[in-house]
């Protein structure tokens, strides 16, 4: 029914009538969603809805060659993902971050716009659901709690690929610097008091070899990620599931996505333990660490003009403001980005400790905070790409040796030191 005076139609629901906008294709579980769910203010991750909607796409495919819906259905499911992939109805994934049910909200939310989308593709109405409904159809041979932790690890796995070229590109430059700097001799410094000679090259080598190993962990722990609980049904059981379903679902994912997706061995530990995603978390926190240290020891080592270490130049990449130009204060080059990508990594150490505490929160065969945990883990990989590109191309790739300073420290400390 339609209310044309207030562009609002109603849906009925088990809990009575619905006021939904006309042109929106969510309906009424979205719309109670929205209302009572929206406790952050933040939308759920476009890599989440992508995710979810490849898993979907692959079900209706599947399911149309199973024979278990009409081909018809299935093809304006398909063709409404296709449109989604595309860029298309971002706005109508209004489900909230924190949405509730362990992802229920957000699978929820794409069921209704991959029905109500799909009905109006082949000339039906929107809201009625004589053609496509929801459940019957679109949530069709599966459920929840396999689709949203399977979207959930596809998400991830899509989002590392792009983290990748930029830890890669970080080695490198690290790599680069080391040699470039081989020859540059030092006062080395443990407590920050003068110690035993170093260079500058093997100072830079460390941090090459600390994210080489950190990049390691990740890739390492990622692996687990592969592994999906499709066909698990609501426990593990794989009660009422079809096992040709989730086979060929799982099989049509790795092809659309390039990632080798595997079923679980064990169906339950994926339902119920959150473990690989905090292990995933745990190594993106450990590369954090290290590039805490890393920024941190570029600031200290490039600190001056005149009264600091000096030993560095970092590259200036903003004026300095007019009260600290010549004249008034010494010329100096701000760390600004060693400094946003240290205040990224402490974010990514806040994310790792609430997914430990999210992850703990399991209670039997499921968890209700996934949604908490994906929203932090997409965060953190966004985070850290979006930090480390500008600290590698505008920072790290033009740090130079200051080797008059350098020598000048050695000779100041007394250390007697041999060709290194």
């Amino acid at each position: 029914m339609v209310n044309k005076k207030l562009d609002l139609r109603v849906e009925r629901d088990s809990l009575g009538d619905v006021q939904i906008p006309v042109g929106a294709y969510w309906g009424a579980q979205t719309a109670r969603t929205k209302e009572h769910c929206a406790v952050s203010g933040l939308s759920t991750h476009r890599k989440l809805i992508e995710a979810l909607v490849l898993v979907k796409k692959a079900a209706a495919i599947t399911n149309g060659e199973l024979n278990a819906i009409e081909t018809a259905a299935s093809r304006a499911i398909t063709q409404t993902c296709d449109e989604i992939a595309s860029g298309q109805w971002k706005e109508q994934f209004v489900a909230d971050a924190f949405h509730w049910g362990a992802g229920e909200g957000l699978n929820a939310n794409v069921n209704e716009v991959l029905a109500n989308r799909g009905a109006e593709i082949v000339g039906g109405s929107v809201g009625t659901y004589d053609f496509l409904d929801p459940n019957t159809h679109v949530n069709f041979g599966h459920c929840n709690n396999d689709v949203y932790p399977t979207a959930m690890r596809i998400a991830l796995l899509l989002s590392l690929k792009q983290l990748e070229p930029t830890l890669v590109d970080l080695e490198r430059l690290l790599r680069r610097k080391s040699l470039e700097f081989d020859r540059v001799v030092k006062v080395g410094r443990t407590h920050l008091q003068d110690c035993s000679p170093v260079t500058l090259g093997q100072e830079f080598n460390a941090y090459g070899s600390s994210v080489e190993r950190s990049v390691r962990r990740i890739k390492e722990s990622s692996q687990n990620l592969l592994e999906l609980n499709l066909g698990s049904a609501e426990t593990g059981t794989g009660y009422g599931a079809d096992p040709n379903l989730s086979k060929k679902m799982i099989e049509r994912l790795s092809q659309m996505t390039n990632l080798r997706l595997r079923q679980a061995e064990d169906l339950f530990r994926v339902s119920q333990s959150m473990s690989d995603f905090l292990d995933f978390s745990s190594s993106l926190r450990g590369l954090a660490v290290d590039l805490i240290k890393i920024c941190n020891d570029l600031k200290l080592l490039s600190s001056g003009p005149g009264g600091g270490f000096g030993e560095i130049s970092l590259p200036p990449i903003q004026p300095q403001p007019t009260a600290l130009r010549p004249g008034h204060w010494p010329e100096k080059t701000l760390p600004h980005l060693p400094e946003c990508l240290i205040m990224a990594c402490y974010q990514v150490l806040g994310n790792d400790y609430t997914i430990a505490l999210a992850a703990q929160s399991g209670q039997l065969e499921s968890n209700s905070m996934t949604p908490l945990i994906i929203h932090n883990l997409l965060q953190s990989v966004d985070l850290l790409r979006n930090a480390i590109h500008p600290f590698n191309q505008k920072c790290l790739a033009g740090v130079s040796a200051n080797t008059g300073r350098c020598n000048e420290l050695l000779d100041k400390s007394g250390i007697r030191h041999k060709e290194m």
